[in-house]
């Protein structure tokens, strides 16, 4: 009877000394196997079985020392089959090849990408051509001309609300011709151009003093002078901001 008294006692000690951390390595243990049980449902045991084995192995180690009431030593084991069976088959970092390349650079925001601007750090608002120069949209002149008509009086006015916006910044207002004809007299012709550009802009409130004006002749063409339609886009007027 004794005996059996003195064992109970001894039995009893040896439950409450285990039982605070044996809470703890309980929830420990559960946590694990149910990481365990997601990766075999998702069947990531076939797909990285070395890893998963080695999460197994120390599960079992953990819950044999636990069983011995090793709770402080089965909290590692329980703990490393944990963090493995969360790592199971990491993902594989997207190749360069498979990453979407960052979009071209618009730096002045114009819509032409930097690597095609030919004229970089257009004001907002500005209308641009395809190279991204700043133009007054749609006004080409006729060939041999520089009288402007018109129906691109609108579009001059969109020039003049740039400026007005943007008071400190000056411009060179450029003229432009097709090749037909010498070098010498295409040059006096796009100088007429500008100065009719550079006129109304005058003559609508913006200071002379804000204004260059300059001819290009055919030096600078946008398109093709072999065609028809890239000589009429070659007789154009250009605006080069000045801040």
């Amino acid at each position: 009877m004794r005996v059996l008294t003195l064992m109970a006692v001894i039995f009893s000690f040896l439950v409450i000394g285990c039982a605070g951390p044996a809470v703890q390595v309980d929830d420990q243990l559960h946590a694990t196997r149910a990481v365990l049980n997601d990766a075999k449902a998702k069947k990531l045991d076939k797909k990285c079985p070395k890893a998963y084995k080695e999460a197994e192995e120390l599960q079992k180690k953990a819950v044999a020392l636990y069983k011995k009431c090793k709770c402080a030593d089965a909290m590692a084991p329980a703990k490393e089959a944990y963090n493995k069976a969360k790592a199971l088959c990491p993902p594989v970092p997207c190749p360069a090849a498979c990453k979407k390349p960052a979009p071209p650079l618009d730096s002045d925001g114009d819509g032409v990408i930097d690597a095609k601007d030919r004229c970089p750090n257009t004001p907002k608002g500005a209308k641009v051509n395809r190279v991204g120069c700043w133009i007054v949209k749609g006004l080409l002149f006729d060939f041999n001309k520089a009288d402007i008509k018109p129906q691109y009086f609108n579009a001059l006015n969109d020039v003049i609300a740039v400026l007005k916006a943007n008071p400190g910044m000056k411009a060179e207002i450029q003229g432009h011709t097709d090749n037909i004809g010498s070098a010498a007299y295409n040059m006096k012709l796009s100088q007429r151009r500008a100065q009719a550009v550079a006129d109304y802009l005058i003559s609508h409130g913006i200071a002379a003093s804000r204004l260059t004006v300059k001819g290009y002749g055919f030096s600078r063409p946008v398109a093709s002078n072999d065609t028809p339609e890239g000589r009429a886009l070659n007789r154009r007027v250009q605006i080069k901001p000045i801040r």
